[in-house]
């Protein structure tokens, strides 16, 4: 299934668990709790929120603005729908009692644990992920996911100094393994950070795509899969560590 694989890398915001389900909620939670939203209808300021959300994350991406400004710059847009006005440091608050929401609703799947703990018995295994160092341990922390990763097995994109989709975060990560780009397969949910990116960058990858969406361009990635329980399940059976 896997020849000449010896490293199977993953991303982590909703490939090793399911970040939107989880960001929705403490969305919600975060937009009752706060006198600046709580008072205004949910339904239509989470519209207004999820447009600017997916707005400045483009903008991110293409290396026009900060993580730091996508936060802010998404309440802040989506506030003036409401004819409020408020300032960076209210959206920097907004954006603290949310993440600090977010850690305390996350909850370790143990079933995913185990079968990566039965997949680092036949390969190497690491996590690549783009974010603050900070945010992303609080993460694996909460996660359980140091029961399976040690901290050099994990590649965070502000230590790195580069973020996936750049090649230089696939690559950086591979001197710790001493292994080449061709025996690393990557698995993410994102078709151009992940797959495009571990493409480009010379690995075989898997695409997460639980929604079924088609490919936007003409990589090939090696499989797809609606789950990353499921294509464990799959590599654990050919591999034959389960009965």
């Amino acid at each position: 299934m896997l020849k000449n694989i010896k490293l199977i890398l993953f991303d982590l915001d909703n490939t090793l668990f399911s970040f939107e389900s989880y960001w929705t909620q403490a969305t919600m939670n975060t937009f009752y709790r706060s006198n600046l939203t709580k008072q205004l209808p949910f339904d239509e300021f989470f519209s207004h929120y999820r447009y600017y959300d997916h707005h400045f994350w483009e903008l991110h991406y293409q290396g026009h603005i900060s993580l730091d400004e996508v936060r802010q710059q998404r309440l802040i847009h989506a506030l003036k729908h409401f004819d409020q006005k408020i300032g960076i440091e209210e959206a920097d608050i907004y954006f603290r009692d949310f993440f600090n929401n977010l850690i305390h609703l996350l909850e370790p799947n143990e079933e995913i644990n185990e079968y990566l703990r039965e997949l680092k018995k036949t390969y190497r295994v690491g996590i690549i992920t783009n974010g603050k160092a900070s945010e992303q341990r609080s993460k694996l922390v909460k996660l359980n996911l140091y029961d399976v990763f040690t901290e050099g097995e994990i590649f965070i994109s502000e230590e790195l100094g580069f973020e996936k989709p750049q090649r230089e975060a696939f690559h950086v990560p591979l001197s710790y393994y001493g292994l080449k780009s061709e025996q690393t397969l990557y698995i993410g949910d994102s078709w151009n950070n992940d797959v495009v990116g571990a493409i480009n960058a010379g690995m075989s990858a898997v695409w997460i795509n639980p929604a079924g969406n088609n490919p936007p361009s003409e990589h090939k990635p090696l499989f797809i899969t609606e789950s990353i329980i499921k294509f464990l399940t799959s590599i654990l059976k050919n591999s034959r560590l389960l009965l």
